[in-house]
């Protein structure tokens, strides 16, 4: 028992020793990794006037104590090496050049109080700030090829870019809004540093890639693509690794780290878009609260066209394009705003051209009488044919009769059953390709008002009175009194509301046919009905005396009195 306890003490201090002797080997490691000036220590120099006239803030002299092991700071001699960390020395400015620039980038630079457009090749000195407006973007790199692509609608400061020694890079921007993706060497010098400030955080990385945004309240989000990003809001810190996130708002510390979210699912893609607005639906994720989308020229996502930020639960839309080939990327975000990994870059072929035919229609509803519809449309000016279709169901999946090089611009239909049908055309160009379709256009065929059958005519002395079977509510009548039964000599063609009409018995004699139709409340008339007719006979010599007689008698009678 004695020797256990006894042996304790023994390993715990050879432990303890050990550790000690690993801490001051990484200490050392650290250290000679670290870039460092060496300075031979003249008669008379102290450590304090060193620092004085060598470093850009002398205040910072204890590190250099520590930096060097001095036991007694106070007490150093001629001829001793004194070692200062590149990192604490005045650095020499070094510039950024323009590597890339698209749309409009500007730049108000150093001391100088006007702004000028930025191009390619530009060199851009510390000190100076910059402006990108809607759709443009930026490319910064630095000789070190720290890479940073400033993105629309931003404005970034660079208030330090230095180079200390052969491997110490100083990077301090003020993002004031807007947002930039960074891409930045794995540095050699312990040191080197890059820092990003912001109205709400700062980040802070070495080595790594990574993107900052300000949005309008001046609440600040971090993500890594790769590395580590330190992030630090109201004395708060928070390392930000690889695949995650971070939202700062103004006055708060950083939340905490979320998961980057993978690139939104684009449902329903299509191998060419034959219409605008070009429309875009993704499929619901966990955690995907919307999606930023960017429509480029380019597969590397700069030259951009227009970027959209849409709820997931709608459709993102981009309107008034040309016909071409187009790339989307998207972003999912989550509710705090913060961006997941960005897709791939989506081929989008478009072409609208030849446009649809513009169908020459009245209302919404269409109806026809009988047993054919009738469609006309506009000419298409770059249109060699067109592709008809008549069908039944939302998707023309019962297809009543396709023509798929009908030339004019006029179609009737095949005769078709009572019911209703739809009707689309689109436009086929002449290298034969065809355009997308026009709106569909729904329509019925309905029989026609009925014909309304007359009884047989009424004729007295001095009138012919007619009737015929009301039809119903709302129905006006069209009349015709004809000498032919082709009714070519027509004596009578009258539009009326009741079902009768009373006519003055025609002097001439011989037969007269009659006949009715109806007219529905949309003007539409159905057929006539089979014709009815009568006959005014010629009077005899009879007849003719007993009238003459009757008024030869009311005159002798008058000159009587």
């Amino acid at each position: 028992m004695k020797t256990r306890k006894s042996s304790v003490p023994f390993i715990l201090c050879f432990f303890l020793a050990n550790l000690l002797l690993l801490w001051l080997c990484i200490f050392s490691l650290a250290a000679e990794e670290e870039d460092f000036v060496e300075l031979k220590v003249g008669k008379g120099d102290k450590l304090i006037h060193i620092c004085r006239k060598y470093l850009e803030h002398p205040a910072k002299w204890r590190e250099v104590a520590r930096f060097n092991r001095m036991k007694n700071p106070d007490l150093i001699l001629p001829g001793q090496i004194v070692n200062l960390p590149v990192r604490l020395l005045p650095g020499v400015p070094i510039d950024a050049v323009v590597t890339y620039v698209y749309g409009e980038a500007k730049v108000q630079k150093a001391n100088k109080p006007d702004w000028t457009s930025l191009s390619l090749g530009e060199t851009v000195p510390q000190g100076s700030r910059i402006q990108t407006g809607k759709a443009s973007s930026l490319e910064l790199t630095f000789e070190d090829r720290n890479s940073f692509f400033i993105k629309s609608n931003t404005d970034l400061g660079i208030t330090a870019s230095q180079k200390k020694g052969s491997t110490y890079r100083l990077n301090r921007f003020l993002l004031n809004t807007g947002r930039m993706v960074n891409k930045i060497k794995k540095a050699t010098g312990s040191d080197s540093r890059l820092e990003i400030t912001t109205p709400s955080a700062v980040a802070s990385v070495r080595g790594t890639e990574f993107r900052v945004s300000v949005d309008q309240a001046e609440a600040t989000r971090a993500e890594v693509l790769e590395g580590t990003v330190n992030v630090r809001g109201m004395d708060k810190s928070l390392a930000l690794h690889e695949g995650e996130g971070a939202f700062v708002a103004k006055g708060a510390p950083p939340s905490t780290a979320q998961k980057l979210l993978p690139p939104p699912r684009l449902l329903d893609y299509k191998p060419i878009y034959k219409e605008l607005p070009l429309r875009f639906t993704f499929e619901a994720q966990p955690g995907l609260s919307a999606v930023r989308a960017l429509l480029t020229k380019d597969q590397g996502a700069r030259e951009v066209i227009e970027e959209k930020v849409m709820p997931i639960k709608d459709s993102l839309e981009f309107s008034n394009l040309p016909d071409g080939t187009y790339y989307l990327h998207t972003q999912g975000l989550d509710n705090l705003g913060i961006e997941g990994y960005q897709s791939p870059p989506i081929e989008i072929k478009l072409r609208v051209n030849p446009l649809p035919p513009l169908i020459s229609i009245k209302g919404d509803d269409i109806e026809f009488i009988g047993h054919t519809a009738q469609f006309n449309w506009l000419k298409v000016s770059d249109a060699v044919s067109y592709h008809l279709q008549v069908g039944q169901g939302d998707d023309f999946s019962v297809l009543k009769q396709e023509l798929p090089a009908y030339q004019g611009e006029s179609y009737k239909s095949i005769n078709l059953d009572y019911g209703s049908y739809s009707f689309r055309v689109s436009s086929i160009a002449q290298d034969g390709y065809e355009g997308g379709w026009s709106l569909k256009i729904p329509f019925r065929l309905i029989p026609p008002p009925p014909a309304p059958p007359l009884d047989k005519p009424t004729v007295n002395e001095n009138e012919i009175f007619l009737k015929w079977r009301n039809v119903g509510e709302g129905y006006t009548y069209h009349f015709q009194l004809a000498k032919d039964k082709d009714f070519k000599e027509l004596i009578l063609d009258k539009i009326l509301d009741k079902s009768e009409i009373s006519l003055e018995k025609p002097k001439d004699p011989g037969v007269y046919h009659v006949r009715t139709s109806s007219i529905d409340k949309k003007a539409r008339e159905g057929d006539f009905s089979p014709s009815q007719s009568f006959e005014i006979k010629k009077r005899t010599p009879y007849e003719m005396i007993i009238p003459i007689l009757t008024t030869i008698g009311i005159l002798l009678l008058i000159i009587a009195h």
